[in-house]
């Protein structure tokens, strides 16, 4: 009975995925937007039921993965398109299709990694480029699509990329640097004061993104 409690919550997190969906089909993206949040709540809480009710197991893992794709990948691909990118087009396909593409391959290879990989995570979490859609809609900021499209290719791109972002579980083979997480704030003002303060609500996910790129660079120039 314990396993049901960890599978509600993964279950949780598909249908809010589904959800957004349905509400980005009938023009309701603010709802869609936060549906996807609610997707990442569920995404939160089923792993750490399952390891303290002592379920957590492989089966688990595959479910959850798959709930993300859908979630954070599909909805929010199928969100961001309807939202910005078909004012572009046939070709504003494209940049959601790679993104959504590459959500998948970057859980496939989280699974495989799990054993290998601690202490951070190698590419960007999908949940936060998830989020970081879901925000820049429920912003209600439309940027010009042609820039939007660059955007969710890197954002693809960076799901798959060997950036190291911080997993916040505790003991990490990074130094984390203060001074990248200065300079990711400082770039949030400059994009707040600059681009448009709405944008406000993506800043925990944007800056993630920052920081990880700028603690990774510091590391490497370190290590040489």
């Amino acid at each position: 009975m314990k396993n049901i409690i960890p599978c509600l919550f993964t279950s949780g997190n598909l249908g809010f995925g589904v959800l957004s969906m349905i509400m980005t089909l009938h023009g309701m993206f603010t709802a869609a937007g936060i549906c996807i949040l609610l997707a990442m709540a569920c995404d939160a809480c089923d792993g750490r039921s399952a390891r303290a009710l002592g379920v957590a197991g492989e089966f688990g893992k595959e479910l959850d993965s798959l709930s993300d794709v859908v979630s954070f990948g599909a909805a929010s691909a199928f969100l961001i398109y309807t939202y910005s990118l078909q004012e572009l087009g046939w070709i504003g396909v494209v940049p959601a299709i790679i993104y959504a593409a590459l959500g998948g391959i970057r859980l496939a290879r989280f699974n495989l990694n799990t054993g290998v990989i601690h202490g951070y995570f190698q590419g960007m979490p999908i949940p936060n480029g998830g989020c970081l859609i879901a925000t820049y809609v429920i912003s209600g900021v439309h940027l010009p699509a042609w820039l939007i499209g660059i955007f969710v290719v890197a954002l693809g791109y960076h799901l798959v990329s060997k950036i190291h972002n911080p997993d916040f579980k505790g003991a990490s083979p990074d130094v984390l640097h203060k001074s990248a997480l200065a300079i990711s704030l400082i770039f949030g003002a400059v994009v707040l004061v600059f681009v448009d303060w709405h944008l406000v609500f993506t800043m925990p996910f944007l800056l993630y993104i920052v920081f990880g790129l700028v603690n990774t660079a510091m590391n490497a120039a370190s290590a040489r």
